[in-house]
């Protein structure tokens, strides 16, 4: 038996930190795409913290799509950062990798973001 599905959130200088924990099957990824959805109040980003998910299918690869989908539409970063060899490998092999920002680690997630917020806001 494998370790049920989990989502925590923290905001950090009003990045939204969610951290999916777990095993993401069609019943779990629902509340994970409730989380996803950008909040009215428009934070900095979303860093989407993977390291903890122990398996992953295609209604997960759906529910990220559909969260950067909805994330560019309202022109909030979206960024995946962490990500463990089982969601690689099917970010690898449904070819949509490119389709995401990726990083190491929430550091480097953060710094991407602020970046981003930086160019947003010069002349």
């Amino acid at each position: 038996m494998g370790v049920e599905a989990e989502v925590t959130v923290t905001t950090v200088d009003e990045v939204r930190i969610v951290q999916a924990i777990g095993e993401f099957d069609p019943e779990s990824d629902e509340s994970l795409a409730l989380t996803l959805v950008p909040p009215v109040d428009r934070p900095t980003g979303t860093i989407l913290d993977l390291a903890k998910v122990t398996f992953a299918d295609s209604a997960f690869l759906h529910t990220l799509l559909a969260a950067k989908t909805e994330h560019d539409r309202v022109g909030v970063p979206f960024v995946l950062t962490q990500s463990p060899p089982v969601v690689e490998r099917l970010l690898t092999l449904t070819d949509v990798a490119r389709a995401f920002d990726l990083t190491s680690d929430i550091g480097a997630a953060m710094a991407l973001i602020r970046s981003r917020g930086d160019a947003a806001h010069r002349p």
